[in-house]
């Protein structure tokens, strides 16, 4: 079964995702729809469109996963949230 890998497009979350794929894992990463995919561009990949916020969309990310990596972080900017 595949892995799946939220936060996979930060530092840490590519980090993981390419470690699994050196160890011969099947892969799938959860992206937005904004998302900078650039640290796991040209990766063998499955991508799953979706959002850590919305259960949905996470339900449907895990289908056919038996572990979930959750690398994503939550943050705001605004200086009031801190």
């Amino acid at each position: 079964m595949k892995k799946l890998v939220t936060g996979s497009t930060g530092f840490m979350g590519s980090s993981i995702v390419r470690e699994l794929l050196k160890d011969g894992v099947e892969v799938k990463v959860l992206v937005r729809k904004t998302s900078d995919t650039r640290n796991i561009d040209g990766l063998d990949v499955e991508r799953a469109l979706g959002d850590i916020r919305d259960g949905a969309s996470m339900r449907d990310a895990l289908r056919g996963c038996d572990t979930l990596y959750y690398t994503c972080l939550l943050y705001t900017s605004d200086a009031a949230d801190e």
